[in-house]
């Protein structure tokens, strides 16, 4: 796998706030979860939804899981203890849920989620800062603290980076317009590369507001719909919501995912077309939001339909179902090397938090 070159990262860098010496020393012994457990099981969907896979999962009593990222083959979770809203850690285990390390954070950081960022690093998100998560003599650390408002500001479109470009995502009117658009570091030059618009959508949904506004009002008293301002909500959110594209990438190969014109495309770097085809997804009946998941190491391609998670053939167009992802009950999905990772939470009849996360394989 070809290395990013250092001059990327530290252009990158260089924008965030000057780097600071390693915080001191929070790492407590590893802390083994009180629920770990593998079990087969058989999930039928359909005639030909039949599939088997092997579920893992961890969970722990005495913790909330708020977050959870994964990176070099180590899973990061971010946990807060259930008797107290202050008390948080991060737990740091391999692929198998195996506890490798704890770093205990202050009550003062304040954390609210995990980020992975563009160079495969993971961090720690506070209510004002980002911490980078950094590995010393098999210990595991937060430091080189950024302002997050500015780091939020800098990152915030950026999608990914090879080895001559950085790629960004612009994304205007609601997600209605984006544009896609990449930056030579070494030339200091820009172009953009796709344009994703679904603009007659954006502009007919004021008419369908003072529709419904009309109607309500002629209707008068009668009337027992959802408010003017809810129906708007609606509109944006499910009923006309923007059939928004992705920019995915495996190495120095890109992948577009055209939703509106129905097509997949490959490009190399030059943007030579190597390959495209029709997207087989299916009709609008079946509820679909276009979202598209990307195995983090193996790179291939993954979407949703309903609750059954579908690999996409990337050369055909055609889907594959392999999974129930029950992605209505998950707060976060992340594929990495053939494994689907789920953050799920309910509550039990007490009214008390349960939490876990879910490893499924895929293959």
């Amino acid at each position: 796998m070809k290395k990013i070159p250092f001059i990327l990262i530290l252009l990158v860098a260089l924008a965030l706030l000057p780097v600071q010496a390693l915080a001191q020393n929070n790492v407590s012994e590893p802390v083994i979860a009180d629920s770990l457990k593998t079990r087969d099981k058989n999930i039928i969907l359909d005639a030909v939804y039949v599939t088997a896979e092997r579920i893992t999962k961890i969970s722990d009593n005495d913790y909330v899981m708020i977050d959870f990222e994964v990176a070099d083959d180590e899973c990061f979770i971010l946990q807060r203890e259930k008797k107290s809203l202050k008390k948080h850690r991060v737990l740091v285990t391999n692929m198998f849920f195996e506890p490798v390390d704890t770093i205990r954070l202050p009550e003062r950081l304040r954390p609210t989620n995990l980020l992975y960022d563009i160079a495969g690093n993971c961090q720690i998100v506070t209510q004002d800062s980002v911490y980078q998560i950094v590995k010393k003599n098999f210990k595991y650390f937060y430091s080189f603290p950024s302002d997050r408002k500015h780091f939020n500001e800098v990152m915030s479109n950026i999608l990914f980076m090879t080895d001559r470009f950085v790629y960004f995502c612009e994304i205007k009117m609601d997600g209605y317009l984006m544009y896609y658009y990449r930056i030579d570091p070494l030339k200091k030059t820009s172009e953009i590369l796709f344009r994703a618009s679904d603009m007659q959508k954006y502009s007919e949904i004021p008419q369908e507001v003072t529709w419904h506004e009309n109607h309500s009002r002629r209707m008068g008293g009668l009337w027992f719909g959802p408010s003017p301002e809810d129906w708007e909500v609606f509109l944006r959110k499910v009923w006309m919501r923007p059939e928004q594209s992705y920019l995915g990438h495996s190495f120095d190969t890109l992948f577009y995912f055209d939703h509106q014109n129905r097509k997949i495309m490959t490009f190399d770097e030059n943007l030579n077309l190597l390959h495209s085809c029709d997207i087989t997804y299916p009709e609008k009946k079946i509820f679909w939001r276009h979202i598209i998941y990307q195995d983090r190491a193996w790179g291939t391609f993954y979407t949703i339909f309903g609750t059954t998670l579908n690999e996409i053939d990337i050369k055909t167009g055609k889907t594959i179902p392999k999974i129930n992802a029950n992605n209505y009950l998950s707060q976060k999905m992340i594929i990495y090397k053939g494994n689907l990772y789920s953050l799920k939470k309910r509550r039990d009849s007490g009214n008390s938090e349960l939490s876990f996360i879910e490893k499924t394989q895929l293959y």
